[in-house]
């Protein structure tokens, strides 16, 4: 199956974007506007001084472009692989992991620990709502620890 743009992002409802709101805009800091939201569960977005990634699974934000205009550039550039990784959008699709639309994939541990990798048997089909408000939970936990430190992740109901 060839790999585009409709199978590299998703179109969140609006339940997923108030998670996004609650969940991370703590993180994100500042007033912005959604620009274009990833299958792989990430949010490029707009505010005051450019653009920014959201990179939910490492709890960062990058600048990418101080303009609209230059970020829809990058996106023809060997950046949209880097964002989007499409091979691995490619590999979910061969395994049958096909998100519903408004879904997203989320790591079952998430990249900002050791374990964590973006791989085939890492990554599952949710809500983006359940995406955001799972993965913005964690960090929202672990954010003050200082990098390197042992944690335990139980997942209660």
């Amino acid at each position: 199956m060839k790999i585009g743009w409709p199978q590299l992002t998703f179109t969140p409802d609006s339940d997923a974007l108030d998670a996004l709101s609650n969940g991370w805009g703590e993180v994100i800091g500042e007033p912005y506007t959604p620009l274009l939201f990833s299958v792989l569960g990430d949010v490029f977005y707009q505010a005051a001084s450019g653009v920014y990634w959201l990179n939910t699974g490492a709890c960062e934000t990058t600048h990418v472009a101080d303009t609209v205009a230059q970020f829809q550039s990058h996106l023809a550039t060997e950046l949209a692989d880097e964002w989007f990784l499409p091979p691995l959008v490619e590999q979910l699709y061969a395994a049958g992991k096909i998100p519903k639309p408004g879904y997203c994939y989320t790591p079952v541990i998430l990249p900002v620990f050791v374990e964590g990798k973006y791989t085939v048997s890492n990554l599952n089909p949710v809500p983006g709502k359940e995406h955001f408000a799972l993965t913005a939970e964690v960090h929202s936990q672990i954010r003050s620890l200082p990098n390197g430190t042992s944690v335990r992740l139980s997942v209660g109901e």
